[in-house]
């Protein structure tokens, strides 16, 4: 196996072009976290023999990894070929009857407190390498040499000693060289090769041994110690020489196994915790004890270790541990121990541990385990928070404040563009009296206000009667249709989800939210896999969560009490994801935030070198292999003491409901708004119009109210005669010629009925309001009726001899008529009026 598949094989081509038979080889990387998939297929394989490529410094992280596996048997084999593997402690590693671990050094192999031999140069170069090692690479290393320190004295030493000893001869011109000059080449340079390639050595002393050199100026002949590890730490087993080859020196002396009873014959001392689903007593002695008897208990493990039992045939008896699942603590001597079950395990009080029991690199210095039985993690606990109302004003979710900014402003912007373009384009003048083909009256339909009623219709997919009549405005018209179009279409498809879509605020998403806040404290159990996880872990985000439970009040003794925290709010529980899951499938009120904090697994703990180990990993592979085990879980997980998993009732709720006030209340806030803005306007132009044409009819609000008076009645026609509407005196018509008419003409005259008149010779013109303000401005006199007579409120009309055609209304059409501005005594009536 390699680090760096390219780079790290070319230096093995030798042995490897040389090797007969099937080689695997497999590229393991920096992302140590995508190593244990390569590790889990390893040990599903027949392979058993592994040269592990890699870094020193990673050694204990694959090793880890092998004995979470089981891959610990004494048929497996590891070769590390980092010559600086020798500066790790690899005594925790060391089974008996287990793996052979093996590797290579170039040093000399002393002891931790043990000289060189080299003087006390060499001994200070030793202390400052470790220093600059631990700081630089891994801080839990043994004060040795490294093998490129090592090779780095040696080789100054030989240079520096050929040196002095042709100091006479070879000229050493300290400086740069550079290929450009004119003596860029060193006269003396290889003659000085050849006489360090010639120089004696051997009563140098080097670290690393004689040195020699081939003719090709490669080292040749050095010697290389094989070590392997054993109880006391690697030890030199051997050697190896390109003269004398592989050499074994000590070989390694194997203990006889002592034959294994049958396990059919013996009772196996079990210790667990009792901790619902895994292990649950219901059958107790007279003091309130659990009994021993396997059929005193149930849950998860329980049901596991009755399977195992079967399978691989032995008896066992339980007997609970009361401080818990156990931790490494040092007492104040400095000696290391460790509590809980896996403390009575290691010391010999029980056979196995049947638990929870998370598989940790600590306990694995102590105890054996099985095949993980199951998969986990850390995760957080969080009280679910409520699922928040629905605003008033939901309709106006679907588009975000800076979006319904965007659309105000632009709706504005293009409402102003048309009032500019329609004022600019000379084809949107159009004539306002179409009867008049010559009118030199020209109209625009666009004013501001109109402007804005028109883009404001296709809004609210309503149509209005104006329409554009040139390209330009048509082009603006219809992008902004196309406008209209897509953002109708998005708020729509956006509104039935805001209206019926329960939405809930997480304060914390994620372990970085929660490092990142104060108000919400974290903790976990007082002592146990989570909370050696966070107290040795080097991720600075674990870290920082570490210093700030080591400072607060936040451990809890077990699950229960951590629970009952959560639910008094303000605080997150850490523990594994298999708890985390269990509860809030009961207690709705829980939930897990965020992803798993790690990747672990629970197994069966064992003394070490148990010959129960390897039967019991066979028994859970084939519970695994047959599904099993998912079974167990689901029975205990989803089946176990519950009416109704949580899941559902969240799937239940997902079903249709109909709308409350709550979801659609703003509609009616929006519409009663704009009834009383409505109401309050045409009170403003009611007043602004009485103020302009009755200034002296009485009071403002007394004709309001006889208007609201008016507006009141039942069954009020639609149209009324307004009691200031002005009155005209028709003059009898002089008509100078007579023009005889058909007789068709005649016969349709005769029908026509005649114009209806308030009094003899008075005929009532209605008026429009612009003409209405017009005659009622020079008026000097009204009655409190509100009517006029035209004598007084009128001039009188020109002379017949100024009327040709003999009407009264043929000013009308003279187009030489002059305004009231122009001095006139007599008033232009709109031909609208007549």
């Amino acid at each position: 196996m390699s680090y760096h598949a390219a780079r790290n094989i070319v230096k093995h081509t030798v042995w490897l072009n040389n090797f007969e038979g099937t080689l695997v080889i497999r590229t393991l990387g920096a992302d140590r976290s995508k190593w244990k998939a390569i590790v889990a297929e390893l040990a599903s394989s027949d392979v058993r023999n592994f040269l592990l490529d890699i870094p020193y410094w990673y050694a204990k992280d694959f090793l880890v990894l092998a004995y979470v596996h089981n891959m610990t048997g004494e048929q497996y084999n590891y070769v590390f070929t980092d010559w600086d593997t020798h500066l790790l402690d690899l005594s925790a590693f060391k089974i008996c009857d287990g793996a052979s671990i093996s590797t290579f050094s170039i040093t000399p192999n002393v002891g931790v407190h043990e000289p060189y031999g080299r003087g006390p140069f060499v001994e200070n170069l030793r202390s400052t390498i470790n220093k600059i090692e631990r700081a630089q690479r891994y801080s839990d290393i043994l004060p040795f040499l490294t093998a490129s320190a090592s090779l780095i004295y040696d080789s100054m030493l030989l240079f520096g000693l050929t040196l002095m000893t042709h100091k006479d001869t070879i000229t050493a011109r300290p400086g740069e060289l550079t290929c450009d000059s004119e003596d860029a080449v060193w006269l003396h340079g290889e003659r000085l090769v050849r006489e360090v390639k010639a120089f004696n050595s051997t009563k140098i002393p080097t670290i690393t041994g004689q040195i020699l050199f081939d003719h090709q100026g490669y080292r040749s002949n050095f010697n290389m110690s094989i070590l392997s590890l054993q109880n006391s730490g690697l030890q030199e087993i051997g050697y190896w020489t390109h003269k004398d080859r592989l050499q074994i020196t000590h070989p390694i002396k194997k203990k006889k196994k002592v034959a294994k009873k049958p396990l059919t014959a013996v009772t196996l001392r079990v210790t667990t915790v009792p901790d619902t689903p895994f292990v649950i007593p219901k059958k107790f002695d007279a003091y309130g004890q659990p009994l021993k008897s396997p059929d005193a208990w149930e849950g998860y493990c329980v049901d596991l270790l009755n399977l195992i039992s079967q399978d691989v045939g032995f008896n066992y008896t339980i007997d609970i541990t009361m401080d818990h699942y156990g931790s490494r603590h040092v007492n104040e001597s400095g000696e290391v121990y460790y509590n809980g079950i896996v403390g009575v395990v290691h010391r010999g009080e029980a056979d196995m541990a049947v638990a929870a029991l998370t598989i940790t690199y600590e306990r694995e210095q102590v105890l054996d385990f099985s095949t993980p039985f199951m998969t986990l993690g850390g995760s957080l606990l969080f009280m679910r928070p409520k699922t928040q109302k629905p605003s008033i004003f939901s309709f106006l979710q679907p588009l975000s404040p800076t979006v319904w900014a965007y659309v105000i402003t632009t709706y504005i912007v293009v409402s102003v563009g048309l009032f500019l373009v329609a004022r600019l384009s000379p084809y949107e003048w159009q004539n306002p009296h179409p009867c008049e083909a010559f009118s030199e009256e020209k109209e625009n339909q666009f004013t501001v206000l109109s402007s804005f009623w028109f883009f404001i219709t296709p809004l609210l997919n309503q149509g209005t009667e104006m329409a554009p009549h040139t390209i330009s405005t048509r082009l603006l018209t219809g992008i902004w249709w196309f406008f209209a179009l897509i953002l109708i279409s998005t708020y729509t498809a956006n509104l039935a989800a805001f209206l019926t879509v329960d939405t809930t605020e997480l304060p914390i998403e994620s372990v970085e939210d929660l490092v990142a806040q104060t108000k919400i404290k974290y903790g976990t159990l007082q002592s146990g896999s989570s909370h050696d996880f966070f107290k040795y872990s080097r991720i600075p985000v674990f870290q920082r969560m570490w210093e700030f439970m080591s400072k607060n009040d936040v451990f809890v003794q077990n699950t229960e009490e951590g629970i009952e925290r959560v639910l008094k709010g303000d605080y997150v529980f850490v523990l594994e994801s298999s708890w985390n899951e269990f509860y809030n499938k009961r207690d709705c009120r829980l939930m897990q935030i965020g992803r798993l904090l790690d990747s672990k697994g629970y197994g069966i703990g064992l003394q070490q070198g148990s010959p129960y180990r390897d039967p019991i990993s066979e028994s859970i592979l084939k519970l695994q292999k047959a599904q099993t085990l998912d079974q167990l879980k689901r029975k205990w997980w989803t089946e176990f003491n519950i009416s109704e998993p949580c899941i559902n009732n969240k799937e239940g709720s997902k079903e249709a409901k109909p709308l409350g006030i709550e979801q659609v209340g703003g509609v009616f806030v929006l519409l009663i708004i704009g009834f009383f803005w409505a109401f309050i306007v045409s009170v403003i132009e009611f007043c602004v119009h009485n103020k302009a044409c009755m200034k002296s009819q009485g009071a403002l609000f007394s004709e309001m109210w006889k208007e609201l008076k008016f507006a009141m009645r039942c069954m009020t026609p639609s149209t009324r005669t307004k009691s200031s509407t002005p009155v005209i005196h028709e003059p009898t018509p002089v008509l100078t010629a007579v023009i005889p008419e058909k007789p068709e003409r005649l016969a349709e005259q005769a029908t026509i009925e005649p114009v209806p008149v308030q009094s003899q010779d008075m005929l009532t013109v209605p008026m429009a309001e612009s003409n209405e303000a017009l005659l009622c401005s020079n008026a000097s006199d009204t009655s409190s009726s509100g009517g006029t007579s035209v004598g007084d409120a009128y001039p009188s009309p020109p002379p017949h001899s100024q009327n040709p055609s003999g009407s009264p209304w043929s000013h009308l059409n003279n187009p030489q008529k002059k305004s009231p501005s122009m001095g006139e005594d007599w008033w232009t009536i709109s031909q609208s009026a007549v």
